[in-house]
């Protein structure tokens, strides 16, 4: 990284122009301090004596404190002034260093590990940064120290550090006993249940310089540690921020205490009973800010969920049971897969997910006599009445479902086996292959959490790769795990291929053209085969979320098996009606480019996904869409004076950036 996109150096160069900041720092009016921070009468944030003879009037504060705000101060706590004061003084002597000589313990480029001096410079959410510089580096166990990430300037930094810890751990120790009592369960439940004497100490020294603008930016933007717990001391400068009654209040900094945050991984534990803070920091216009955190946190593979002790049949659980390094993972990377999020406690989802009142399952889905859609026997051998029954269903519905199509049940049971487990892995293995930023393909996996125009998300995540023909297949996007993956898809990418030349063949002759006509308009044997997977994790407000939102498929046709969990609606006669789960059947939606072809006679489906409360969802719909460069329109055959063309004739490849990229066509 280069030495000017350090903060330090940013700050040092706007020293002559006292209201300006670049813009990237400028927090939206929701974000910036003038505005949100609260400054009426401050409620009292609970400040701890740890010396408290009574141990349980202790336990009783701290677990009140750790389920009221997640956050409290604790003032003597054992730790001698001038541990905590050499500690100060050498992080501060690092910062004051020439900034060569800091870069020499900078974070390596594209390192996995937190540790090293870096600037938290990639952009947020909304595109904006954090005004702190940082040091990051493992005090505790020796096996998970890495001295190169320690300074060697000041000359005492080392011998200051392991000092600090050593008494710390004694801190730490008590601490979690006293959280363990506070649930009701024996006091070595919690630091039994976070890696034991393998619980690992990441120390990190937060450096905020002056800002010309401490009005508008943020020193760290809003957060939950992922830790255990975090144990912080500041410097006397004013900053740390939470986030209590939808108010961001000031935690008032005193002399000698310990900032104690409850973090996720405590959460987690105590099945939502205590909370983890949600903080954020200010900057100051005259003064550095510094703050010395330990994070407190579990080994990489240690799994954590809910305690079995306080999980039962009137408290489930309310949390997810998985590695930390995985939970880590999707943390640090900002992956809010729709997997992971799952997670959230009691009947909340996140704002991002409740749909509007003209969109929520439980008001617009229809709760009358729900009329018959479409199943048809593709084995029927009198063809004409074959073709009469599917092009109806495609005039009317734009959707039918197919029976005896003659799919083997074995292919179908084989790919929804693998897909499924692919789905079970580890968040970080499905990583691998995730679908690569700014890529104009949408293979690989991912969520589709861009906005909408409503500015919504769906409650899935996927997996998109080609499965025919064989010039448009990446195997890059084809999970390894499990090993059978690539021979379940292929075998059913085998069996789907003449299904859908029977079905393209029945639509042409439905329009009285003939049987080659539709196939050879969508490229005949180039046509491509997009296979999707969808996950719908259960979600607790399935009456206000949808998996997918309303939309037509830009394919010429979808063909879909699902799981046996109901969500599929499609929209008929201004109504969303159910569609009906049949064992073995595959569904079939029109989809735009047949549409076009038929000049209107055939009806591209609007269709959604509503999600379940307690189960998860899956389905496996295949694109069967034309080559890029095939122009689309509709058939000559189709159009005369009397009816005119409806659409305009376009390369496929267009039309799907346009409706992509949600432009108007």
């Amino acid at each position: 990284m280069e030495v000017e996109s350090r903060v330090q150096a940013i700050a040092s160069s706007l020293s002559s122009k006292l209201d300006t900041i670049p813009s990237e720092f400028i927090r939206s009016e929701k974000e910036q301090p003038a505005l949100t921070t609260f400054n009426g009468p401050i409620p009292e944030i609970p400040t701890i004596d740890l010396s408290d003879p009574d141990e349980d009037n202790l336990i009783r504060n701290i677990a009140d404190a750790s389920k009221e705000w997640g956050f409290f101060q604790v003032i003597n706590h054992d730790i001698p002034m001038d541990v905590i004061q050499k500690l100060q003084n050498v992080g501060r002597e690092f910062f004051e260093l020439p900034i060569e000589e800091k870069e020499t313990y900078a974070r390596p480029a594209g390192a996995e590990t937190l540790e090293g001096y870096g600037t938290k410079l990639q952009k947020e959410i909304e595109g904006k940064k954090a005004w702190v510089d940082y040091l990051f580096h493992n005090v505790w166990p020796p096996s998970r120290i890495n001295y190169r990430f320690w300074p060697k300037n000041p000359p005492s930094y080392r011998e200051a550090n392991e000092e600090y810890t050593k008494c710390l751990m004694g801190v730490v120790d008590k601490m979690l006993r006293w959280l363990s009592l506070g649930l009701g369960v024996e006091g070595n439940a919690i630091k039994e249940a976070v890696g034991g004497e393998d619980l690992e100490y990441l120390l990190k020294i937060n450096y905020y310089p002056p800002c010309p603008r401490p009005d508008l930016a943020l020193g760290v933007a809003p957060h939950t540690d992922m830790s255990a717990v975090t144990l912080l001391v500041p410097n006397e400068v004013q900053g740390l921020q939470v986030f209590k009654d939808d108010h961001w209040f000031d935690a008032k900094y005193i002399p000698n205490a310990l900032i104690v945050h409850i973090g996720d991984q405590i959460e987690i534990l105590s099945n939502g009973k205590y909370k983890s803070v949600l903080h954020r920091t200010t900057a100051n216009k005259e003064k550095s800010r510094m703050s010395w955190p330990v994070f407190v946190s579990p080994p990489a593979d240690k799994v954590i969920g809910p305690l079995p002790q306080l999980v039962n049949e009137e408290n489930p659980a309310k949390f997810k049971t998985k590695k930390y390094k995985d939970y880590e993972y999707c943390k640090l990377n900002k992956i809010p897969q729709v997997q992971a999020i799952a997670k959230i406690s009691g009947d909340n989802i996140p704002a991002e997910f409740i749909r509007s009142e003209t969109e929520q399952p439980a008001l617009t889905t229809f709760k009358g006599p729900i009329p018959e859609i479409p199943v048809i026997d593709f084995s029927n051998p009198d063809e004409k009445n074959l073709v009469s029954l599917i092009s109806n269903a495609s005039q009317e519905w734009g959707f039918f479902q197919i029976i005896n199509h003659g799919l083997p049940t074995e292919a179908t049971k084989n790919l929804l086996k693998v897909g499924r487990e692919f789905f079970e892995l580890p968040d970080k293995e499905k990583e691998i292959y995730a679908k690569v930023p700014g890529s104009d393909s949408l293979e690989g996996y991912g969520t589709k959490l861009q906005k909408e125009i409503q500015g919504k998300k769906a409650w899935v995540d996927h997996l998109f790769h080609f499965i025919w023909p064989p010039s448009r297949i990446n195997y890059k996007f084809w999970p390894k795990n499990p090993p059978s993956y690539r021979e379940a898809n292929e075998e059913y990418a085998k069996c789907m291929i003449p299904i859908v030349n029977k079905l393209l063949m029945l639509l042409s002759l439905g329009l009285g053209v003939e049987r080659h006509v539709i196939k050879e308009a969508v490229g005949g044997d180039n046509m491509e085969y997009l296979l999707k997977i969808n996950y719908y994790p259960p979600c607790p407000r399935p009456d206000l979320a949808l998996g997918v939102p309303p939309h037509t498929d830009m394919s010429a046709v979808t063909l879909l098996v699902p799981n046996e969990v109901q969500g599929l609606q499609v929209l008929k006669d201004d109504r969303w009606i159910d569609a009906k789960y049949i064992p073995n059947a595959l569904v079939v939606h029109i989809g735009d480019q047949v549409e076009i072809l038929s000049n209107g006679k055939y009806r591209s489906v609007l269709h959604r996904t509503a999600v379940n409360k307690e189960k998860t969802r899956m389905s496996w719909p295949v694109f069967c869409s034309p080559p890029a460069d095939m122009v689309v329109g509709p058939l000559p055959q189709l159009v005369s004076k009397e009816n005119p063309a409806k659409y305009k004739s376009k390369k496929y490849k267009d039309y799907e950036y346009c409706k992509l990229h949600k432009i108007p066509q």
